[in-house]
């Protein structure tokens, strides 16, 4: 059995907008890619709610990123291959980061899943960088005020997060527009949105692993 770890934040927790509630696991992309990969795999869903690629939130706490990362690969070591899909939360405005800086953050993670011995055989696991679905704004001031200019950052990311996968040769996905976030906050996938990512990780898990 091929052991996958999902690392991410909320949308990978499979939060629903506006409630603190989660999507039931069939309906979570992860939830979706296990039934679809079947039973030689075993997806491993590690999604926080807010959760940063290194930054300490001043706001809510224990959602740094990396200081996880390290313990909860060793919980479910020996790991195939992990998903490492952060970076949304890094765009608040409390952190005041460029995107830029975001991809440099999450290129340090990288660095620390190439340098583990989480893998098979205890070498390093085989690493897909996924860029963050882009926010749009739905025109709430709070959420505008929380994530200043966010389209513009948002979309920026994708361009860093590729030259991150190039340079350390890891798999790369770009799910840009093709996944659905939904009207009441433009942040959190619609069902039809997890649905949508479930099918591309899909495809992108089996070319790496068969």
């Amino acid at each position: 059995m091929k052991s996958i770890l999902c690392y991410g934040d909320s949308n990978t927790y499979g939060l629903m907008p506006d409630s603190p509630d989660r999507y039931p696991r069939d309906v979570r992309w992860t939830g979706i890619l296990q039934k679809k990969l079947g039973e030689d795999y075993y997806v491993i869903e590690e999604g926080l709610s807010g959760r940063t690629t290194l930054w300490d939130d001043p706001i809510e706490e224990h959602k740094n990123g990396k200081k996880y990362l390290l313990p909860c690969l060793d919980s479910h070591k020996p790991v195939d291959l992990v998903i490492l899909m952060l970076g949304t939360n890094d765009l608040k405005t409390r952190f005041s980061l460029t995107p830029f800086d975001i991809g440099a953050s999450v290129e340090n993670l990288v660095k620390v899943l190439l340098k583990s011995d989480a893998g098979i055989d205890y070498q390093p696991p085989k690493v897909l960088l996924v860029t963050p679905v882009p926010i749009h704004s739905v025109g709430r001031d709070d959420l505008d005020h929380m994530f200043f200019d966010v389209e513009e950052r948002s979309q920026a990311l994708a361009h860093y997060y590729e030259e991150v996968a190039n340079r350390y040769l890891i798999e790369y996905l770009n799910p840009g527009s093709a996944i659905e976030t939904n009207e009441l906050d433009g942040i959190h996938y619609s069902a039809k949105g997890h649905a949508a990512m479930a099918e591309l990780m899909e495809k992108k898990v089996r070319e790496i692993l068969e």
